[in-house]
């Protein structure tokens, strides 16, 4: 097939819709005016990118866009070997829907300063089903990152060896593993500052932790358990929730995944408010809640909390609020559907967990730090009289700024204890505004709030 040499240089961008994540790659000339199934099978479904980057069709540093938009937008076998498209999934060029065998439309764009021919193609999952593979899931994961994964694992375990089959020795391990993700910080500020990943896969708060950051109770069990089932440790996850007393409504929370109606739905999610890991090691059971955030690292016998009639609440303090936590055993596949769901399909799920949520950008040991959206003095003024309420009854104390900034007593000892974490709220900003602004309209400033939990 001939090829025009005077046209511009064609490029190709896959855009999975749901979580917004997206790669560019430049199209051979030959394939400028392929058809969809021809670009999915060159340009997507390809297991080996190297012959890509030695084309110099993508950019190395590129390379793990495309492997996240292949994770979401094709089939996996449980080896993880790329399949097809996911069943369900809709290909689309602007608006208009495409099917494979179809030639996606060009539009012209500028691409740092060239003009070029630009190919965009959205995928949306909306209509899938879930089903991922999240066994293919993991082990893609893992050995994309084998390196800095087993180096955590190592740093944590300080000698210790993943022995699920010797009782002591694997108890140690699970122990000490589990405490070095409880060490981690419990913040959001990373939803809006580096990679601004609205919500992290286990190996993503894995690698965030290594880079200095952490993860939320969700994330961190699924960081937890995507690392002991890499080494054969037998968990199940377990919900949690303020006065989640008497059974677990399984059938409301499955109903609420499936349908994304939330509508009267708090009393059913209280259950599944919190999320923690019950392990088996040689018939013991083990309660294991890495969570941090003020929950108390959790590692003890499951018996007292989970089993009988009336299991025993732990007491927790996140932010400013004292509750009863009851945790109840849940499906494996709920859980999971759970963790998918609001990877996939809460639009707003980075929003939901520092405001619906109340846990701010970051809680510490002794400090909450949390955002204040206004658009006039009166909007702020109203904040601030909510948190002298909630602090004055519980005798805490608080800072309040209209303004970014970390001013103030209580700010001043936040930055002096939690320098990086000081950076990484104040780098935050624009993202975050840009996000809050994306859903409740233009015209918002953000201040900051400080609160003193001990």
């Amino acid at each position: 097939m001939r090829t025009d040499r005077s046209a511009p240089p064609c490029f190709l961008r896959w855009t999975d819709y749901l979580t917004r994540r997206s790669c560019t790659l430049r199209v051979a000339r030959a394939d400028a005016d392929a058809t969809l199934a021809a670009l999915i099978a060159k340009y997507l479904a390809v297991e080996d990118i190297r012959p890509l980057v030695s084309a110099r069709l993508i950019l190395p540093d590129s390379v793990s866009e495309l492997q996240s938009v292949q994770d979401l937008a094709l089939t996996l076998s449980d080896g993880g070997a790329l399949g097809g498209a996911v069943p369900g999934a809709i290909y689309r060029c602007g608006v208009r829907e495409i099917s494979p065998d179809q030639i996606p439309r060009k539009v012209a764009a500028d691409l740092n300063g060239c003009a070029v021919s630009l190919i965009d193609v959205s995928i949306d999952r909306s209509e899938a089903e879930y089903t991922r593979s999240w066994t293919g899931f993991h082990r893609r994961r893992w050995e994309r990152n084998r390196s800095a994964l087993e180096g955590f694992v190592r740093d944590a375990a300080r000698g210790a060896q993943p022995s699920p089959d010797a009782s002591e020795e694997g108890v140690e391990f699970l122990r000490r593993v589990a405490k070095a993700v409880w060490d981690s910080p419990f913040e959001n500020y990373s939803r809006f500052t580096g990679q601004k990943l609205a919500y992290k896969t286990g190996d993503e708060s894995i690698l965030n932790m290594i880079g200095g950051g952490g993860a939320i109770c969700s994330e961190k069990v699924q960081a937890l358990k995507f690392l002991t089932d890499e080494y054969g440790f037998e968990s199940r996850c377990v919900f949690a929730g303020p006065d989640a007393i008497g059974p677990m409504p399984e059938d409301r929370l499955r109903q609420i995944i499936e349908s994304l109606d939330f509508r009267g739905a708090h009393s059913a999610m209280r259950y599944w408010q919190h999320t923690a890991l019950e392990y088996v090691i040689c018939g013991k059971r083990i309660l294991v809640d890495a969570t941090n955030g003020n929950i108390p690292f959790l590692f003890m016998p499951s018996a007292d909390v989970l089993d009988g009639d009336s299991p025993k609440p732990v007491r927790v303090r996140m932010g400013t609020y004292t509750e009863d936590f009851y945790y109840h055993r849940a499906p494996d596949d709920l859980a999971m559907s759970l963790f998918y769901m609001m990877e996939n399909f809460v639009p707003e799920i980075d929003l939901v967990q520092v405001f619906d949520n109340e846990l701010g950008l970051a809680i510490t040991e002794d400090f909450l730090v949390s955002p204040l959206p206004h658009r006039t003095e009166e909007e702020f003024e109203a904040l601030v009289d909510l948190y002298r309420h909630l602090t004055e009854s519980r005798d805490l104390d608080f800072d309040a700024n209209p303004d970014w900034h970390l001013d103030g007593p209580l700010g001043e000892t936040f930055q002096r204890r939690e320098p990086a974490a000081s950076r990484s709220i104040l780098d935050s900003h624009d993202h975050l505004l840009s996000r809050y602004e994306h859903f409740e309209g233009a015209g918002c400033q953000m201040g900051i709030a400080v609160v003193q939990l001990r």
